[in-house]
């Protein structure tokens, strides 16, 4: 069905895991970044208010991704002109340990104004076939969808596995 498809082989029963997964959209529904957050994702509608679509033994479901960059660059550059200044101020060098602590404040002071990339995902349980398929080449961003859908299953997921058939 999808060309850039990773395929993970579910070591549980696919229609199982369909039942399971029906109880978690709501709670783990996408919410965007705040102010603050470098990473958000959760899962969004497939149509209309409906998170999970199913169809001749294939259950479809999405989830949305939205991240900030922040340009190493452009952090460095901040970090930088923050310890002259404060050299400047104090005539003394920072420690490393200064410069790592103002490093995270001057990220943190950057985040509000990051520009964000946002990302859908779609994938499926084939039912038939017992695998989760991942129309998607980007290997991070299925570690999130992973993850997602793994604390969805809640306490279930333990006893469910994945192996990666094919990328």
């Amino acid at each position: 069905m999808y060309e850039d498809a990773t395929i993970y082989q579910l070591k549980a029963n696919a229609d199982y895991v369909v039942e399971m997964l029906l109880g978690g959209f709501g709670e783990a529904a996408f919410k965007p970044c705040g102010k603050y957050e470098e990473l958000s994702y959760g899962f969004v509608p497939v149509k209309k208010g409906d998170y999970l679509i199913t169809r001749k033994k294939q259950a479809l479901f999405r989830v949305k991704l939205e991240k900030k960059i922040l340009s190493p660059a452009v952090l460095r550059k901040h970090v930088v002109e923050a310890v002259e200044d404060h050299k400047d101020l104090t005539g003394e060098r920072m420690s490393k340990q200064q410069v790592e602590s103002l490093k995270q404040e001057v990220r943190t002071g950057l985040l509000p104004r990051a520009p964000t990339i946002t990302t859908v995902v779609e994938a499926y349980i084939d039912t038939e076939r017992g695998c989760l398929v991942v129309n998607n080449p980007d290997k991070d961003a299925n570690k999130v969808l992973i993850q997602l859908f793994m604390q969805t299953l809640g306490s279930s997921s333990r006893a469910i596995t994945l192996d990666t058939v094919a990328a």
